[in-house]
């Protein structure tokens, strides 16, 4: 039980986040499938089985279009931060620091390189699958969409150059780059007690990357 409870607490932040993911996925399916049976009825159309609506192209591009948009966010972070510095953040190495000495390689059958870029390689892939979910179900949704309307489908490729995508895409983008780029100048200044994503409340604005100490 000791050791439950143990596991618990040292992976309690991680366990709370999917909990909430959890239960912010079964608000959307709820609503959406509100959404979309109302969109029926107002076409004179039958109704959606909650079943068929977890399967449908609406509810994989409304997943897909933010998940690639947060996952772009974490991804461009890790590699900018690599090379790029915001003085005072606790998220940015100090720009006064000198590179370090190339380090010995590790012992392994993983390339050098991948192992140094693994944490980006990872959500540079997530990005390019959820990408392709967007695409490929926002074109399935869209084509719905026109059935509605009695219009002619869309191919992948008009879908891929049409405005409704890009939209999207830049709509998402946008907030993602806002929010990281003000909490990156913003903790420079201000603090939050006790947590990891802040500095100390004595530390001096300029303190620079406490997280990489």
């Amino acid at each position: 039980m000791r050791r439950f409870v143990k596991a618990l607490r040292d992976n309690s932040l991680s366990i709370v986040l999917f909990a909430l993911f959890v239960a912010s996925i079964g608000g959307a399916v709820w609503s959406g499938w509100l959404h979309q049976s109302e969109t029926l009825a107002a076409h004179h159309r039958g109704g959606m089985a909650l079943g068929s609506y977890l399967g449908s192209a609406t509810f994989i591009d409304g997943l897909a279009v933010n998940w690639q948009a947060a996952i772009l966010q974490l991804a461009s972070l890790i590699v900018f931060s690599s090379f790029l510095y915001q003085r005072g953040s606790p998220h940015s190495r100090k720009p006064d620091r000198h590179s370090q000495g190339r380090r010995r390689r590790k012992p392994g059958y993983v390339p050098s390189w991948v192992r140094r870029n693994s944490l980006f390689i990872a959500f540079a892939l997530l990005f390019v699958v959820s990408f392709c979910l967007h695409a490929v179900g926002g074109a399935a949704a869209s084509n719905s969409e026109r059935a509605l309307m009695s219009e002619p489908p869309m191919t992948l490729g008009d879908y891929l150059v049409s405005s409704k995508f890009w939209w999207q895409n830049f709509q998402t983008w946008q907030a993602e780059y806002l929010v990281i780029a003000l909490y990156l100048v913003l903790s420079v200044f201000l603090r939050q007690k006790g947590s990891a994503e802040s500095k100390p409340e004595d530390a001096p604005d300029g303190q620079t990357g406490e997280h990489n100490e």
